[in-house]
């Protein structure tokens, strides 16, 4: 008799846990190399992770992943905003010569909004799960938080040769 209403306890403590993740969309996905080093974090902006405002920004919502413990990164505040310097410990890196180097991009499927071009595929895209991402035309501040739309933190690299 204590078998059958352990299982029958575990059965329903199965249900009630599958019913509630099921509604946990993936918040984020980490893309790491062959060296073990992160390459790209991926992620879809959602209400579920923060209170989406009209003033509410794609660093924003980067605070509030990093606040969650899903991913580290560290920035400063320059010409174009808030600059992404590194994510999960991997800093953007520039040559002696000052020519050529790796730094963190961002991408998105957020193209134009209310005649604003937030992105363009003329300075580069990246492949993602079957969809193109554009390169991003502002700084992650200067990106506003929509929600469903896709944005691609990529450790690329880039030359003035």
């Amino acid at each position: 008799m204590k078998n059958k209403f352990l299982a029958l306890f575990l059965s329903v403590v199965a249900l009630f846990s599958a019913i509630a993740l099921s509604g946990c969309a993936k918040r984020l996905e980490v893309v790491v190399g062959d060296d073990g080093k992160t390459e790209s974090v991926i992620f879809k902006i959602s209400a579920n992770v923060m209170e989406i405002s009209p003033d509410s920004s794609v660093y924003d919502y980067m605070l509030a992943l990093k606040e969650d413990g899903l991913f580290d990164f560290t920035s400063e505040n320059s010409n174009f905003g808030q600059t992404i310097l590194s994510v999960n410990g991997i800093e953007n890196y520039v040559a002696e010569n000052g020519l050529s180097g790796k730094s963190w991009m961002i991408y998105t499927d957020l193209t134009t909004l209310d005649d604003v071009v937030y992105s363009n595929a003329e300075y580069g895209t990246y492949e993602h799960d079957g969809k193109t991402l554009n390169s991003a035309s502002y700084g992650v501040s200067g990106l506003p938080c929509i929600e469903g739309y896709t944005f691609a933190l990529v450790y690329a690299e880039w030359s003035w040769n």
